[in-house]
Order: C-alpha cells, then structure tokens, then sequence
C-alpha cells in the first residue's frame, strides 16, 4: 500500500507527507497520550501531525517523510 498521510509545516520543514503506516505509529503514541476520540484518520483530514509532533510521537526523525506533492 502506498497511502500517505500529510504533516504540517513546523519549525522550519516545509509541509510534507509520510507512509500512513508510519502516521499510525505516530497517532498510537498520541492516542495513548491523549486518547483515540480522533482516530488516524481524522488526524489526517485535519492535514495531519506537525513536523514537531510527529517527531515526538515517534521518538525520532520521520524515516518516510516527503516533500509535499513529491512521490
């Protein structure tokens, strides 16, 4: 599956997508934090995670980011 997910721009990286396997890694660290009322799903709709956030909720860089509109 190819699917992407988006994430903001933040702290100076342009806005950008990642693998939606690696998006879900990230919103079960966020839905452990801060509970599941909004699924992966609508975190993506809502143009996903920021730079900065998602680098937390992994623990480290994104390993599948992409500039934005790259594929």
């Amino acid at each position: 599956m190819n699917r992407r997910a988006p994430v903001q721009a933040e702290d100076g990286k342009p806005q950008g997508t990642v693998s939606w396997e690696e998006h879900c890694k990230a919103w079960e660290v966020y839905a452990a934090k801060y509970g599941s009322s909004q699924d992966a799903e609508c975190i993506a709709g809502r143009y996903g995670f920021g730079y900065v956030e998602m680098t937390r909720f992994l623990g480290r860089e994104s390993e599948t980011r992409k500039p934005w509109g790259a594929k």
